[in-house]
């Protein structure tokens, strides 16, 4: 009775979070350029969201609008997939679609209205993220 008891529990403090907001670090990259991009996208107990990026310098940015796709569970967010756009100051826009691999994040790709391969990932972590991006980039170097 008692485990049964803390697991509605949880399971209603569960719902109560993902009812609310999760903010996300992110760190990309255009992969024509090389152009690293960083900043954070939010997500809403609805689904949708909004992404903002910039380049490290802030010469670029980019605002849009996030949304789940696919959610396989109420208690965990591991596994929702969904798309995310956005419009640069510099006239170009892109499309990533993302998975959320962990509670605490995923990744995602797409291409740009140029034609270039985007590619971003997400994590709760600033750090996480951006190191993630490293990774990715130093391995490129490597190729």
């Amino acid at each position: 009775m008692k485990k049964a008891i803390v697991k509605a529990v949880l399971s209603a403090v569960g719902l109560v979070a993902l009812g609310g907001c999760a903010q996300y670090n992110v760190a990309g990259q255009f992969e024509d350029t090389g152009q690293a991009f960083y900043g954070t996208v939010s997500v809403f107990g609805s689904g949708s969201g909004s992404i903002a990026v910039a380049s490290a310098d802030g010469a670029l940015t980019c605002t849009g609008h996030s949304a789940l796709t696919e959610r396989p569970s109420f208690s965990d967010t591991a596994g929702a997939k969904g798309v995310a756009t956005a419009q640069c100051t510099d006239g170009t826009s892109f499309k990533v679609d993302f998975i959320q691999t962990t509670s605490s994040g995923g990744y995602g790709q797409g291409i740009s209205s140029t034609g270039s391969v985007v590619k971003l990932f997400f994590d709760t972590s600033k750090a996480v993220a951006e190191g993630k991006l490293d990774h990715t980039r130093l391995d490129q170097l490597v190729k």
